[in-house]
């Protein structure tokens, strides 16, 4: 009887040793501080009758052979508007369901922001019925913090609500590495662009007391830049997608890439291949 309790003790003490030594050798892993990711948008269809952008499948297998971590898709992946219009619910459904089946090629993570051509009768329903994205939220990859925030046009400025929150999560990540923000629309926008968001001025102040990098926008067709008080405001435009853009100067993504201190931010023209440029047959 006492041997066997012996043994037992015996027993218990070496998986102990055991646990311990793997716990000791098992590599720590550290917060990620740097990130290679995705901005693109503005991949709606040519018309909302067609649903379908012709190139968008040629853009998705050249952001594949990037290997990034995630792709921030700006807004407007469908060709929405108004049903006095003539266009139909069933219009802008089809069109939504193309690109959920589009997007089935698309490897890294996606997160989708709703832009100003992604409603219907005025609603971002539809949007957020097809997407499952939430109109603005946050997460974090390592130690780099991703905002994304709901904005879509120069009359609209973030809700009281929108605000609050977003206060509130910028102060807790205040000691993050870095913090990337997003919107549809530019907020604020170049000085030389006239294309302001009402709410600006006060969430540049805001960004100020935080540690954000950039913040990049994707509702105009090409790129712009500025800094301001070691902020960068990038209007990150993307066109050329459908078979009849004449997408020459134009970028259709871009790759980001935060290396722990430094951003780099380079646009990307597509090469199609020749029969990209006539329509397919639905």
């Amino acid at each position: 009887m006492r041997l066997f309790i012996l043994k037992r003790e015996f027993s218990a003490i070496l998986i102990a040793v055991i646990i311990a030594a793997a716990n000791c050798s098992a590599p720590r892993h550290l917060p990620a501080n740097e990130v290679k990711f995705i901005v693109l948008g503005n991949t709606s269809p040519a018309s909302p009758f067609t649903g379908y952008p012709e190139k968008l499948d040629y853009v998705l297998k050249s952001i594949n052979q990037e290997n990034p971590v995630l792709v921030i898709h700006t807004g407007n992946i469908v060709r929405g508007g108004n049903e006095w219009m003539g266009i139909t619910r069933e219009d802008v459904c089809r069109q939504y369901r193309n690109f959920l089946d589009q997007r089935k090629s698309l490897r890294p993570i996606l997160h989708i922001l709703a832009g100003d051509g992604d409603r219907y009768n005025g609603t971002p329903d539809l949007f957020r019925h097809y997407t499952g994205e939430d109109l603005f939220y946050s997460f974090n990859y390592g130690s780099i913090h991703f905002i994304l925030l709901h904005l879509l046009n120069s009359n609209d400025r973030l809700s009281p609500d929108q605000m609050r929150w977003l206060e509130r999560d910028l102060e807790a990540h205040r000691y993050d590495t870095a913090v990337f923000i997003f919107s549809h629309y530019p907020l604020p926008a170049s000085p030389q662009s006239g294309n302001r968001s009402r709410d600006g001025g006060d969430l540049h102040g805001l960004f100020l007391r935080y540690p954000v990098t950039a913040v990049i926008s994707g509702s105009m067709k090409s790129l712009s830049e500025y800094e301001k008080d070691g902020i960068r405001y990038i209007a990150a435009g993307c066109f050329g997608y459908n078979y009849e853009d004449w997408h020459w100067g134009f970028y259709q993504y871009y790759v980001a890439h935060y290396d722990g201190a430094k951003l780099t931010f380079r646009g990307i023209c597509v090469s199609f291949p020749g029969n990209s440029y006539r329509p397919k047959q639905l």
